[in-house]
């Protein structure tokens, strides 16, 4: 039977940010240990779908966007990473997903419209999960996201202002549409939360100061600004202790600025660590929820759609670079049954470079912390540079894969 989910504002901003600059639809791939076996993930996707609805949706319009039950066949696409279809939507029969498969891995691609990343990984880790007959709980939570915060009259506890990270033209960078170079970098996760002097330590402290003091060392020296901003993504669930299907996320942006390069790695880990303590107190949540949804309602709440359309290519083209300079966006640790595990070899998480033209992606697999790094600039120095740094601090990342890699997009006739 039919059933529409109504869509919040940051599900309907990847509509509005389809075909522009930053459309973004995140990419995991999971390499098994053995061969795939086509018949048993198409079982583990059906059943993982009765689990999670809202990937079991199509895209409605009526007057606005909404997602409905597609009654259509799902179908699985049996194709390797570079052989893979760069669209999906109308190719696979409404869904706004993709599943290729080939050899070992197991890769999935899906539109943010339906849910962020905790969402998407959501999703992935159960159809993991059916496939080795392990069983987790699936509470099917349909809030809506950020709007489940709302509330204009929360002036949150103070924050200090971030100041803004260098203009695009002070690093130059390829055109290339939606590819980009990946690097595939792994470090023992010991040594990540090491070089922090906290046994507690998020990557999200330790990593982004070191990607920025990398980036820094290639600005053009004649740049009037050469601080750094990252966009460090937070997931709203666990701090507000509220689990929903919708996307649920803010940002929150930090920025690397001239007086961190005199001081101790730890000192600066820990400034970083203070200002993400802060963003993620509820009151502040319930702030930054509030500016997001006022943000965001005039785009995605224009008519007709064609003006929509329009006024985001605008947008668009003013956020790319002036957001931030790159993304950091953390899964955490896979927390999936030991049977999942134990028929696991490797995990990739990657996103395209929407904001800036680096984009940081890490999940930690079995004590391993596995850096997917995006980037299209043309100094091909910064990324060893970046694993100089860390090895500086303790940290000895290892390059595993360089690689060329396109993002597949959502092209839905709708």
């Amino acid at each position: 039977m039919k059933r529409k989910y109504p869509l919040g504002v940051m599900d309907l901003y990847p509509i509005a940010a389809n075909k522009t600059q930053i459309e973004n639809n995140p990419f995991l791939q999971a390499r098994l240990k053995e061969p795939v076996d086509a018949d048993r993930l198409q079982a583990a996707v059906k059943k993982s779908l009765t689990e999670h609805p809202l990937f079991g949706c199509t895209l409605r319009y009526d007057r606005g966007y909404y997602l409905e039950t597609n009654e259509k066949e799902f179908s699985l696409i049996h194709a390797d990473e570079k052989s893979r279809p760069l669209s999906f939507g109308d190719a696979t029969n409404g869904y706004l997903w993709q599943i290729c498969y080939d050899r070992c891995t197991i890769t999935f691609e899906w539109c943010h419209a339906v849910s962020d990343g905790r969402g998407g990984f959501a999703f992935f880790s159960s159809v993991l999960c059916h496939y080795f007959g392990a069983e987790i709980p699936v509470e099917p939570a349909l809030a809506p996201g950020l709007e489940s915060f709302y509330n204009k009259k929360e002036k949150g506890i103070p924050q200090r202002k971030q100041a803004p990270g260098f203009a695009a033209n002070a690093l130059p960078f390829l055109k290339r549409g939606y590819q980009t170079d990946c690097h595939i970098l792994k470090a023992p996760m010991s040594e990540v939360l090491a070089a922090a002097r906290k046994n507690d330590a998020s990557p999200a402290a330790v990593l982004p100061p070191l990607v920025s003091m990398a980036l820094r060392k290639h600005i053009s020296p004649t740049a009037r600004n050469r601080n750094v901003a990252c966009n460090v993504v937070i997931d709203c669930r666990g701090p507000m202790n509220f689990q929903t299907m919708h996307n649920c996320i803010i940002s929150k942006n930090i920025t690397y600025i001239d007086r961190f390069d005199t001081m101790d790695f730890p000192l600066v880990s820990t400034i970083y660590r203070a200002i993400l303590d802060l963003a993620v107190q509820k009151e502040n949540i319930v702030k930054a929820a509030t500016e997001t949804a006022d943000m965001l309602r005039p785009i995605v709440s224009v008519k007709p759609r064609f003006l929509q359309k329009a006024l985001a290519q605008i947008a668009a083209g003013v956020m790319k670079h002036s957001d931030s300079n790159f993304t950091f966006t953390y899964l955490g640790k896979m927390n999936l049954p030991a049977e999942v595990m134990a028929g696991l070899e490797d995990f990739n998480f990657r996103s395209w470079t929407d904001f800036g033209e680096c984009n940081v992606a890490a999940i930690d697999f079995g004590g391993t912390l596995i850096l997917n790094i995006c980037e299209n600039y043309r100094d091909k120095q910064i990324i060893p540079d970046l694993i100089d740094l860390c090895s500086g601090v303790g940290i000895h990342f290892e390059t595993t894969e360089k690689l060329l890699f396109e993002q597949a997009n959502l092209r839905l006739s709708v």
